[in-house]
């Protein structure tokens, strides 16, 4: 099995679930990061509701609309009593993908650094080498659970990044961060002038403990922006919806960037944003319900098989290590030829991924309990 790395690498792995379904082989489906539960029927309701009124059926402020910004502005406020200005420091996005993506385009010139930890979600490295820029890998480890260690980047490369891309809840790995490496990590951003780009698209899915949010800290909108997800947090990943937040002359920088190459969601779309973040708390509540009997479904599975994995309560993932004769592709191969089930290899989301793979847990408990059937481990 060959995959083009420079391919996007979830397009393979729907690829080769194509490839497995036309053999007429029943795929259990633990790759790509989609949800079988259903977004919330308030948003749905308000999403009709909107295209029946032919007056939003035209362009749209490339910010998004203010009703959007205003709830999103809400929203920060009653999930981190993070107080934002949603004129200036809140901007509507079609999913974070693009905002990840465009993003670069605000601070990144030919031969210019970010730093970004690995491995990590491809969007954020395919926008900074759009831009002609280059990118500092700083390893994740599990000796350290996946939080990266500032002092491995060298002195030269501190003091040329513009800036330090961060993931928690972390995917692939589902780890969190905890408030001391924040701190730590404003500090030096400080120190050397970066700005900080937090993707929190998995920042409600927990199970006990709210996950932290850099703009709670004091002084980070001075140079942090953080992008939120509607996909995961209300299983809205077909509508395209989310938003950046945070300083604003990042945001006007990226509201211009999306002026010129893009747009904003539809304004249907934003309506059914606004419903799920101002009267859908019930639904967070039996979303992580969900989750935590699928993730403590699949870890019984992965102890029962010898699988190792990081033991974590957020997102809807597990990161296990690969038997070790195997590199993580082979073991993915493995795993839907033998097993008819397919998982992400750690090696598409970056060279420390090797060793390691990703398990989705947010499909259907019955696939769960079928793939727990099928499943034999290694022999």
């Amino acid at each position: 099995m060959i995959i083009n790395s420079s391919c996007y690498p979830f397009k393979k792995v729907n690829d080769i679930k194509a490839e497995y379904i036309e053999k007429g082989i029943k795929v259990i489906d633990l790759g790509v990061g989609d949800t079988s539960l259903s977004a919330p029927e308030k948003a749905v309701e308000a999403l009709k509701k909107a295209v029946d009124d032919s007056k939003n059926h035209h362009y749209n402020f490339y910010n998004g609309y203010p009703f959007f910004r205003e709830a999103a502005s809400i929203w920060m406020k009653r999930r981190h009593g993070v107080g934002l200005d949603p004129e200036k420091e809140i901007t509507a996005l079609i999913g974070t993908k693009e905002g990840l993506f465009r993003i670069s385009s605000a601070f990144i010139d030919p031969d210019d650094i970010a730093i970004v930890p690995t491995p990590a979600y491809p969007a954020i490295q395919s926008g900074i080498e759009t831009c002609g820029g280059k990118v500092f890998f700083l390893p994740l480890r599990r000796d350290n659970n996946f939080i990266p260690d500032l002092s491995e980047i060298p002195e030269n490369i501190k003091n040329k990044a513009k800036y330090i891309y961060i993931n928690y809840p972390n995917n692939p790995t589902t780890a969190t961060m905890d408030i001391e490496f924040a701190k730590g990590l404003l500090k030096q951003a400080e120190k050397y002038d970066w700005a900080v780009i937090s993707d929190m698209a998995y920042s409600e899915v927990y199970e006990n403990t709210r996950n932290l949010s850099l703009l709670e800290l004091d002084g980070a909108k001075e140079r942090v922006v953080e992008f939120h997800s509607l996909s995961k947090t209300f299983s809205m990943t077909g509508f395209r919806i989310g938003f950046a937040a945070g300083n604003k002359d990042i945001i006007s920088a990226l509201v211009k960037i999306k002026s010129i190459r893009g747009s904003s969601p539809f304004q249907p779309v934003q309506a059914a944003g606004v419903a799920a973040m101002l009267n859908c708390d019930d639904y967070l509540v039996n979303m992580r319900r969900f989750y935590k009997n699928n993730r403590n479904l699949l870890k019984s599975i992965f102890i029962k098989n010898g699988i190792e994995y990081f033991n974590s309560e957020s997102t809807f993932y597990l990161w296990a290590k690969v038997p070790d004769r195997l590199l993580s592709m082979e073991f993915a191969a493995m795993m839907i030829e033998k097993y008819g089930t397919v998982i992400t290899p750690g090696s598409l989301l970056g060279t420390y991924g090797e060793g390691w793979f990703r398990a989705c847990f947010a499909c259907e408990t019955e696939d769960l309990i079928e793939f727990g059937n099928r499943f034999e481990g290694v022999k």
